[in-house]
């Protein structure tokens, strides 16, 4: 995995970025109950919203659909990315902890316990209706036109003959067209030793998703594992895991990026999940904490992190790599060209032979307009030829 940073650092002390919505150059930052706004990518920035009531969630369907949700029923909302806000807020004192938005006029808002709050419209009055969750809610998500939700764990003990069977399991919901249905336990655990029920018993669930998949992330002993399948069995499904919370997901080309909340990243092949121990590809550390990701096109994506930054991240995966004595020393990433220090360059030349003079970005990186090229280059004071395409 190779990719370029560069640090947006806010004009403010100390914040710590909890939520980005990113659109074009337009750039809003949750920090407590501040909203942040810069329209240059991160060059300038102004305070768009502040609140004396706690705000919990900064949330974006698309650049029409910018929610946020907080205390004693707050709920805002902003067409004109973060110019002006509607106030929308719930005639409630619950708090409200999590909102989705299934287009530009549905959309719901979630309460620690028992209630969530759909919109149908802009101009229609919120429904009330009871989650029936039996323990306190911390996720939501919409997916495939309908909500999901969840949060804590349940347990049970029963009798079955000489055995005491301790049980565990986390529930998530569905909620569709005003009906809600309980699926599947996820984590679901049978124990007939308590210790090793309390081994397996995780918290904090965590639903995400990206392309179009559903991901499930529960926290345990201070790592958190992570499924696109609807149940996940510690132990006996194979799984990935991440040290701390899973922050983010980027889904692409069958390719999955998981961001931790401590700053590592983990890559594997989203077709290998719950079918082999081998799903990971790679492993990274990026040595800042990552609070929260948005991706855009071409796989750029922001990361919120503490001491007022947030860093753009441009992922390169190789459309192909020069092989030299089983080493990968030269890696196209389309029109740009990275090469290990062990190599050194003769020259570039166009078609006809003609030698070129090629932008060079950084120590290790050549950038080529379109056309068909020729690397001439040194390794181990053996001298090399290798073509080139850039579409």
């Amino acid at each position: 995995m190779e990719y370029d940073l560069d640090v947006i650092t806010l004009p403010y002390d100390s914040l710590n970025i909890e939520d980005i919505v990113v659109s074009n150059f337009t750039i809003l930052a949750r920090s407590d109950n501040t909203i942040y706004k810069s329209t240059d990518d991160g060059e300038n920035w102004k305070i768009a919203f502040e609140s004396d009531l706690k705000v919990n969630q900064l949330y974006s369907k698309d650049p029409h659909t910018i929610l946020l949700v907080g205390e004693k029923g707050m709920v805002y909302r902003t067409m004109d990315y973060g110019e002006t806000w509607l106030d929308e807020s719930v005639d409630t004192d619950s708090t409200l902890i999590k909102v989705a938005a299934r287009n530009y006029q549905d959309y719901i808002a979630l309460a620690e316990t028992r209630w969530l709050y759909h919109k149908f419209s802009p101009d229609k009055e919120w429904l009330a209706v009871n989650t029936r969750a039996a323990v306190y809610l911390s996720t939501l998500i919409e997916y495939q036109d309908s909500y999901y939700y969840g949060g804590g764990f349940l347990e049970s003990d029963e009798s079955r003959g000489n055995d005491h069977i301790y049980n565990f399991s986390q529930p998530r919901y569905k909620y569709t067209f005003g009906e809600i249905i309980s699926s599947d336990p996820i984590n679901k655990i049978f124990s007939t030793n308590k210790s090793q029920r309390d081994k397996y018993r995780t918290d904090s669930l965590n639903l995400l998703t990206s392309n179009n998949i559903q991901y499930i992330t529960v926290m345990r002993n201070g790592f958190s594992a992570i499924s696109s399948y609807d149940i996940l069995v510690l132990e006996l499904v194979p799984i990935l895991s991440i040290k701390n919370k899973v922050t983010g997901i980027l889904n692409s080309n069958d390719t999955v990026y998981v961001f931790g909340r401590s700053g590592e990243i983990v890559v594997a092949k989203e077709s290998e999940f719950g079918v082999s121990y081998k799903t990971e590809i790679e492993r990274k550390e990026l040595g800042f904490n990552v609070n929260a990701i948005v991706s855009k096109e071409n796989k750029t994506i922001y990361l919120a992190s503490n001491n007022s930054r947030i860093y753009k991240m441009s992922i390169y995966e190789p459309v192909s790599s020069i092989q030299v004595e089983t080493n990968n020393l030269i890696k196209q990433y389309n029109d740009v060209i990275w090469i290990d220090d062990k190599v050194e360059i003769i020259g570039v030349y166009n078609y006809i032979g003609q030698k070129l003079n090629v932008t060079k970005i950084s120590n290790n990186y050549l950038e080529f307009k379109q056309g068909i090229y020729y690397l001439s280059f040194k390794h181990k004071n053996k001298i090399y030829n290798h073509k080139i395409m850039v579409n």
